[in-house]
């Protein structure tokens, strides 16, 4: 299984560096709402649609209210990222904490977890976009663009995920939260934190960062870490309540599509919202 998982990792790397680093801003819109629509898909079953068609009409309207954003231009101040940001995810960690106590709000009922889907795919396309739209930011005696802060926020993801895994297998002995995710321990979190912050404070060395440069890398690294963790969480909950062990299998070694960008739904959001309030984003 490591092995499929690696091969997997290394055949989709130099797809999603170049869709980040390379494509513009219009372009990334598209290859990233690619993404979010075959998350949709699965997302769909989560819902527990009763059909493919069902489905499909579910990956429409996705499709339409990202098509429809993009065309009013509100690609967004960072004030209204912010908000839907924030307003998501405070309401998304009441219901990772009232699980399973209060899972029959919204456990089988389509139609509600349908929403929550759309708001979560919504954001995460929406701050993806509008990280990479930024035109340059001052960090650390460098001058970075908004693909690579867009590949920076995926560096810390992948790193605290790389971190927690093997961490995990290696010293995971006090679960995280058994009733969601099994799996995934204390130890794991700790330790995909602790190779995060390495490497990054390891880059801001090399860069001959200020002091105030390490609190801010430090402070956007345990946001985005954690936030990484809540979204992998989500996620799990959803799999959980629908009895699914994998959101699909279009990716073997990893599961589906939601699989792999649980992480990201949350992580990326969280980037970009301690990146505004730290850097006063317009």
């Amino acid at each position: 299984m490591l092995k499929l998982r690696v091969i997997t990792a290394l055949l989709l790397f130099p797809l999603a560096v170049y869709g980040i680093l390379f494509l513009s801003n219009s372009g990334f819109a598209l290859f990233s709402g690619i993404i979010i629509l075959l998350a949709a898909y699965e997302w769909a079953g989560f819902a527990r649609f009763p059909s493919v068609l069902a489905k499909l009409a579910y990956v429409v309207i996705v499709a339409t209210i990202i098509y429809s954003v993009w065309l009013i231009n509100f690609l967004l101040s960072a004030k209204v990222m912010v908000v839907m940001s924030l307003a998501f995810w405070f309401f998304a960690l009441i219901l990772l904490l009232a699980f399973p106590r209060r899972i029959k709000f919204w456990q089988g009922k389509s139609l509600i977890i349908a929403i929550i889907g759309i708001f979560l795919l919504l954001i995460c396309w929406y701050a993806l976009i509008s990280l990479h739209a930024i035109e340059s930011l001052h960090f650390a005696q460098i001058t970075i663009s908004g693909p690579y802060l867009v590949f920076s926020a995926m560096w810390l993801i992948w790193l605290a995920d790389t971190g927690a895994y093997f961490s995990g297998k290696r010293f995971g002995k006090h679960k995280l939260a058994p009733k969601i995710s099994p799996g995934k321990s204390r130890e794991g979190v700790l330790g995909g934190l602790l190779l995060a912050l390495i490497v990054i404070n390891l880059f801001t060395l090399w860069h001959g960062g200020a002091v105030q440069d390490y609190l801010f890398i430090n402070a956007i690294s345990i946001v985005t870490v954690i936030f990484s963790v809540v979204g992998d969480l989500l996620e799990s909950m959803f799999k959980r309540q629908a009895d699914i062990k994998d959101s699909g299998h279009i990716l073997p070694g990893h599961g589906g599509i939601l699989d792999r960008i649980d992480s990201v739904s949350a992580a990326v959001p969280a980037f970009y919202v301690i990146l505004s309030l730290l850097y006063s984003l317009q």
